[in-house]
């Protein structure tokens, strides 16, 4: 359970390879247990790059626990905003929660929408520091990454000013960065990932690329995906969901890693095989409009979603792929002896990744409400000692992505090509 406590409210006075500071190993940054609370304004609470990372962590991670909390507020500077003081957000939204890892990102509404100028840097500043004093203060295992603001889209429209807006924005990602080596903190910088996806967009398709910023502050999902990479890259994220290699012509498992595979035996030139991943490739559809624009403006696949089948050994010819009994696709022998990434494919892996992606939804809509609600002083039901009725209810739909994360077994058949068999979609 995700043991969610109220405290009392305290008083304190693309390849979008991303920048950043990590002076860590190379393991994936989160751990069992940690508690991860994403703080920042309405771009954080628009619960999109936050949901793309939890969606990875749990179906990269099944066995590894992990909650979740987001802490976004439209309209937020580094004072606080209508959510309350940052005194009051801090503790209602970050510290309540007890935290042991938090990301910060701030900026977008702290420059004014207008060019820079002493008293918006020197407020940003006093703020910043504020807030990252409190952290050491309160929370002082806390790892703590600050998040160089998203743009302001200045590239698929003209600047509103001279230099833009969004040159107001790399300076306070500029400022981060010296904030995170001042305190010890680690710093990405999530204003370049974006920055480089319209400027991406606008070469290949300038009608598409305003939609990704539309209202040039927020991002729609594409651009939170960026994001989510660009995070998840600098904490280490493996591409790996699966390799498996297996010699048909001795019939032998040459490579497993991250899964188990049994019963493997030769029925004539076809094979056949049970396999049990240890983790699910992102859900993907290359026949969804929205993320077939993901997977040609990223490089998404290959940076995160690698669940790689490679059979060698067969003789020349194409060969049908099926897994449970449904046609994946058929593929040349020599294709197959280089690999190919199944995470591409339709396959029941996937689906049940797509399971998952749903309930990570719909954990992300209640945590918005569970938000609003706190904001507004609403009634949430009695404070038990796991607390409220909607962190019951949130650390039920918890419980719920876990189980449906589980890896499952599946049986794989590899045979010969007929004459009236052909490749199924991706």
């Amino acid at each position: 359970m995700r043991m969610r406590i109220l405290l009392c409210t305290f008083v304190a006075s693309v390849s979008l390879m991303p920048t950043y500071l990590w002076a860590g190993s190379q393991e994936f940054f989160l751990k069992s247990g940690d508690a991860v609370v994403f703080y920042g304004d309405s771009i954080t609470a628009q619960e999109l790059y936050t949901q793309w990372i939890e969606l990875y962590t749990f179906t990269r991670f099944p066995g590894m626990r992990v909650h979740f909390f987001g802490a976004g507020v439209g309209g937020d500077r580094v004072s606080g905003g209508g959510g309350g003081d940052v005194d009051l957000r801090l503790s209602r939204d970050v510290f309540r929660h007890h935290p042991s890892v938090i990301t910060v990102m701030l900026g977008m509404n702290d420059g004014g929408y207008h060019p820079a100028n002493t008293d918006t840097e020197n407020a940003y500043v006093k703020g910043y520091e504020h807030i990252l004093n409190t952290f050491h203060d309160l929370t002082p295992n806390a790892r703590v990454v600050l998040l160089g603001p998203s743009p302001f889209d200045d590239i698929a429209r003209p600047p509103t000013f001279d230099g833009g807006y969004n040159k107001v924005m790399k300076h306070f990602a500029e400022l981060d960065q010296d904030f995170a080596k001042e305190h010890g903190y680690d710093f990405i910088d999530l204003n370049l990932p974006v920055e480089t996806l319209v400027q991406k967009a606008q070469a290949s398709d300038p009608v598409f690329a305003p939609f990704i910023l539309p209202d040039r502050v927020h991002p729609e999902p594409i651009g939170h995906w960026a994001m989510a990479m660009a995070i998840l890259k600098a904490w280490n994220a493996p591409s790996l969901v699966s390799s498996v290699s297996i010699d048909a012509r001795v019939t032998h498992v040459d490579d497993a890693s991250n899964a188990t595979v049994d019963h493997l035996q030769a029925d004539g030139k076809s094979l056949q095989w049970t396999e049990t991943e240890n983790a699910l490739p992102l859900p993907f559809d290359s026949n969804n409009a929205f993320q077939q624009r993901i997977l040609q403006l990223t490089d998404i696949q290959n940076q995160l979603n690698q669940e790689m089948l490679r059979v060698t050994g067969l003789d020349p010819g194409s060969f049908t792929l099926a897994i449970d009994g449904d046609v994946v696709g058929a593929f040349a022998a020599e294709d197959l002896a280089k690999g190919i990434n199944l995470a591409n494919y339709h396959t029941p892996m996937r689906d049940q990744a797509q399971r998952v992606s749903w309930s990570v939804s719909d954990l992300a809509k209640a945590d918005q409400i569970h938000m609003s609600m706190l904001i507004q002083k609403a009634d949430i039901g009695p404070v038990k000692e796991k607390g409220d009725s909607l962190e019951t209810f949130e650390d039920s739909l918890e419980d719920k992505i876990y189980a449906g994360a589980t890896p499952q077994s599946h049986s794989f058949t590899l045979s010969p090509v007929t004459s009236n068999q052909s490749s199924a979609p991706k």
